[in-house]
This record gives structure tokens, C-alpha cells and sequence, in this order.
């Protein structure tokens, strides 16, 4: 009978269309992947993959074979995560996607704390500003703010968090504070690239109507914990989640600035697949979260 392990390789092998990249996501060495490949394949008695100097294609016999084991796969980790659950045990990997600046500022220190009260859980980050596939990068929570439109994930709403405009109060001492949204255009704001493409049409509130306003700059990053860094810094005006700036803007290192401007609150939602039975690490991972992002929200209401 071939090993499990080896079942799972050849199905991120099939995701991800790379040997190497399926062994290095499972903490393999290159040359321990291919010979847990070719165990495989000698077991079965049938070519799974064809092989090229790029990338490694799903042979007929491999398309069968893994469209059949996939299924049976999930039933016995589901098997074993019910078992765990029994036990009390909260044990396994979990890899999530988050958001860089919440996800690095906020939800890390969260999941040390869990980690440290189950030394068997393992946690694998994967910080950025993109939506990031779930099944190509195989994570099973990743955290988004916004209405999502992919109906095949589940979702858990954490907080309905609005965003806002920040400064430091040494950038509003030499520049001046704008006084309305028309006064953007004469101070220097930083923006965010989101999928490769600026985000510089802001979203406000003016007079109990949503309006968009086109602001231009000169510092642009795709990563979020980096604009944030830049309004610290003085070099401009950020438009952040107010999740990412709450600490900031209670304890003086920003200035919330045009408040009555702020766009409707946003939900930031933790999203799984919907084809996932969530194990028991998955519900008490997306249930410590929650309890953590109802905390901070009640500590740092909007003033």
C-alpha cells in the first residue's frame, strides 16, 4: 500500500503543475519529492505525471487516479480531525492568507498566543495585499475586507471596520490639516497597489452620499504595513482600514483627519472553502480570531 504522505504530494504536484514547488510547500527536498513520486507511481503500477523540463502534466491515468484519492483523502483527514476533536486535541497545520499590515501588526501576535497553547499546532502565514487562491496556494483561511463575489467560499464576518484618512501630526504641522476632500489634491498621499493596479479613487461619504475622489502621488507600494510605515514617517496622507491605524491614532502617532467624511463601514471576513468540512483546527482557529477582533473592536472603538 503506498503512504499517505506521498498520496498528498501527488495531489499539490497536480495544483501546482511542479515537483519542486509541491515538495517545498510540504517541507520536502526536491530529491526526496521525486522519490516520493516515483514510490508512487512503481505502487500503482501507472505514469501520474508526464514530464518536461518546466512542469509536470496529469497523465490519463493520474487524472483518474486523483479525482478518485482526493475524495478519500479529505474523508480520512476528516476522520482523523473528528478523532483529535474528541480528544480535545488542537494539533495539525493551518495556513492562512492575510492582509500585510493587520495580518503582520495584529494577527500574528494573536496566533502566537494560540500556538503557545497548543505546542502540536503548526501555522503557516502568507502575508499580502492580493486575493490569493485558496486551492492553488492550498490555505484553508484567508482574511479579506470587502463584499466578496466568489460564491464557492464560506465565510465568517469578524468586524465591520470603515476606512479612514490618517497623517502624522509632524506631516499636518508643516503641511496644514485638509479641511475638505477637495484639499487632497494639494497634499502628498500615499497609495496602495491592488492587483497591480494604483488605488486612487477614495471612497467617502459627502453629505450622506458615497463619492469617489481621484488622488494622485508620489509614493506607491503594493504592500500595506508600508504605507502605514510612510504616515508614521511624515511623508504623507494614508487611507487605511481603521483595524490597521486604531493603535496609532489612540495613543498620538496619527491624526484621524475629515472623520464625518468616512465610507460606510466594510466587512473583514475570514473565507474558507466550501467543498472543506472545517476540522477542529480550522473552527477553533476562525472562533479564536473572532473572539480576538471582538475584543480589539470594543477596545478601540472609533472616537
Amino acid at each position: 500500500m503506498y503512504h499517505l504522505n506521498d498520496l498528498q504530494l501527488a495531489l499539490r504536484i497536480a495544483a501546482l503543475e511542479s515537483l519542486s514547488a509541491a515538495g517545498k510547500e510540504i517541507g520536502m527536498t526536491p530529491a526526496a519529492a521525486s522519490a516520493a513520486l516515483q514510490r508512487l507511481e512503481k505502487k500503482l503500477g501507472s505514469q501520474l505525471f508526464a514530464r518536461s523540463t518546466r512542469r509536470l502534466q496529469l497523465t490519463e491515468e493520474g487524472r483518474i487516479f486523483l479525482d478518485s484519492a482526493k475524495p478519500a483523502l479529505a474523508l480520512l483527514n476528516t476522520a482523523s480531525a473528528n478523532l483529535a476533536e474528541h480528544r480535545g486535541e488542537l494539533k495539525g497545520e493551518v495556513r492562512l492568507a492575510l492582509p500585510s499590515d493587520i495580518g503582520r501588526n495584529l494577527i500574528r501576535t494573536w496566533l502566537d498566543e494560540l500556538m503557545d497553547s497548543a505546542p502540536e499546532l503548526t501555522v503557516q502565514l502568507y502575508f499580502g495585499d492580493h486575493m490569493t487562491d485558496l486551492i492553488d496556494h492550498n490555505i484553508h483561511l484567508a482574511l479579506r475586507y470587502g463584499q466578496l463575489d466568489d460564491s464557492s467560499l464560506k465565510r465568517r464576518q469578524l468586524a465591520m471596520t470603515p476606512r479612514v484618512l490618517v497623517a502624522s501630526p509632524e506631516y499636518l504641522t508643516q503641511h496644514g490639516t485638509p479641511s475638505s476632500l477637495n484639499e487632497l489634491s494639494q497634499h502628498a498621499v500615499l497609495i496602495l497597489n491592488r492587483g497591480g493596479e494604483p488605488w486612487q479613487k477614495w471612497k467617502f461619504n459627502h453629505d450622506g452620499a458615497p463619492v469617489d475622489i481621484e488622488v494622485k502621488g508620489r509614493h506607491f507600494c503594493n504592500d500595506g504595513a508600508v504605507i502605514r510605515d510612510w504616515a508614521l514617517d511624515g511623508r504623507g496622507i494614508a487611507y487605511k482600514s481603521w483595524l490597521d491605524v486604531a493603535q496609532d491614532v489612540t495613543q498620538g502617532r496619527l491624526t484621524l483627519i475629515l472623520a464625518d467624511k468616512m465610507a460606510l463601514p466594510i466587512p473583514l471576513q475570514l473565507v474558507y472553502l466550501q467543498t472543506d468540512y472545517p476540522s477542529h483546527k480550522i473552527r477553533r482557529t476562525i472562533e479564536f480570531l473572532a473572539e480576538k477582533l471582538g475584543q480589539f473592536t470594543s477596545h478601540y472603538p472609533l472616537p
